[in-house]
């Protein structure tokens, strides 16, 4: 059993969407007021009032006010339940919206590099990559190698290294470099930010 009415409000939250979450709030708000309503009939109105009157009050106000929630349900079978049992709408998540992403070729003379990274939090390890394609698409080379290192951003950063380096040796001098990381095209920009342990002497 919950130690508090906070304990109790928290453990209704748990794994629970937000959707759900909003309309356990407004049960357990409606019912502490219902029961604070019944407990004065009794004591200063001399009312006779039952548990199932008031079960049937509580149920029959959390269907309106849960129309002022705005979160979205889980798709499962006990959110379901949840939420037709009270008679609330509901509130499926909204489809991923589909973004169509291009590949735009590099001008002529100019060799581009996409780089990409893999990281497991759990055993520290990672995969980096690399393709190189010419203004035409056509494919003038790859790298791929793993290590054990500490984050997803270091190993996008090895990745970024690697391809200079392998452009570098094979003289190619325009090159346009593509990432999906935010943070190691800021490093481009500043190199000062540029974490230590990657720094050239």
């Amino acid at each position: 059993m919950p130690a508090s009415l906070l304990d109790l409000l928290n453990l209704g939250c748990v794994g629970r969407s937000s959707q759900v979450k909003e309309v356990w709030l407004i049960c357990f708000t409606i019912t502490l007021w219902f029961i604070w309503r019944a407990r004065n009939k009794i004591k200063h109105d001399n009312c006779v009032v039952t548990v199932e009157a008031t079960k049937r009050l509580i149920i029959g106000h959390v269907q309106p006010a849960s129309k002022l929630a705005t979160g979205s349900m889980y798709n499962s079978v006990v959110e379901l339940q949840i939420l037709e049992f009270f008679g609330v709408s509901l509130r499926p998540r909204r489809t991923p919206r589909i973004i169509e992403v291009n590949w735009i070729p590099p001008i002529m003379g100019w060799v581009k590099i996409n780089t990409d990274d893999a990281w497991q939090r759990v055993s520290g390890k990672a995969g980096y990559g690399g393709v190189f394609r010419d203004y035409q698409g056509s494919f003038k080379g790859a790298f791929a190698s793993n290590l054990e290192i500490p984050s997803s951003v270091d190993a996008e950063i090895m990745a970024v290294i690697q391809a200079i380096k392998l452009s570098w040796v094979r003289e190619w001098k325009h090159i346009w470099l593509e990432v999906d990381s935010a943070m190691v095209l800021n490093f481009l920009c500043a190199p000062h930010l540029v974490p230590w342990r990657f720094r050239v002497a």
